[in-house]
């Protein structure tokens, strides 16, 4: 299904017409008119079921144990429904997707970053008081690590948002899981939220304890915005800077 008639399709389920189904990239429907999709909230995404009666559930954690699933012989909306051991630890993983799916409001789809994204990923880090090129953002989205990085956007007609979450390793501090960068065109509730509550989900998934994050001092806004969601000041710093030459 393309995502014309993914949107679409979306906007029927879901009784708005300001969704855009944009996290969504449908597989397959079944019998009762249920939709069997990739939810594209991480790089290995995850597969849930829409029930024609609004059943809301994750089937498989990625599209391997989706295709175990079906091996076994059980249907989708069954196998929602079944609470197979499998499925189980797959709804266990994503415990949002629920609610998530039955929004009442048209909110930000959150998913993967993708080189494609980098004239509006520089548009927003412009915004931080950062100067990057296109180029040099699309490079290093394609370039990072397969492991230990997530970078993720907000969707709604266009990019919203952004995080990037890592995974650091210190002498002092052992490992831990840092927010990198982060910004949203919005105040108030919505894709700011939704990027921070997907990176701490991300962090939880790779064995994070506790997040960083770093945040310059004149980013007032953002400061608050961390605070009311449970971010504590630990530390200032001065952070230094030098350009290096490599040797002739």
């Amino acid at each position: 299904m393309g995502p014309d008639r993914t949107r679409d399709w979306w906007r029927a389920w879901t009784a708005s017409t300001r969704v855009s189904g944009a996290e969504f990239r449908v597989l397959a429907r079944d019998t009762t008119g249920g939709c069997v999709a990739l939810w594209l909230v991480d790089a290995n995404p995850p597969v849930v079921y829409l029930g024609a009666d609004g059943e809301a559930a994750v089937l498989a954690a990625d599209l391997d144990d989706y295709a175990a699933l079906l091996a076994s012989g059980a249907t989708p909306g069954a196998a929602a429904a079944a609470g197979l051991p499998a499925v189980r630890a797959a709804q266990a993983a994503y415990p949002e997707f629920p609610a998530h799916a039955w929004r009442p409001e048209p909110v930000a789809a959150i998913r993967w970053a993708t080189a494609d994204d980098a004239e509006d990923l520089t548009t927003l880090i412009a915004t931080m008081g950062y100067e990057v090129g296109a180029a040099d953002v699309a490079g290093r989205l394609r370039t990072l690590p397969d492991s230990g990085h997530a970078v993720y956007v907000a969707v709604t007609d266009r990019i919203t948002g952004w995080v990037h979450v890592l995974i650091s390793h210190s002498l002092i501090v052992g490992t831990r899981r840092n927010s990198a960068g982060s910004r949203s065109r919005r105040r108030g509730p919505g894709p700011g939220s939704a990027l921070l509550a997907t990176a701490e989900r991300w962090a939880v998934r790779h064995g994070a304890t506790s997040m960083y994050v770093r945040s310059g001092a004149h980013r007032t806004e953002a400061h608050g915005f961390y605070g009311r969601r449970g971010y504590t000041v630990r530390t200032t710093q001065l952070a230094l800077t030098k350009p290096l030459t490599p040797p002739d």
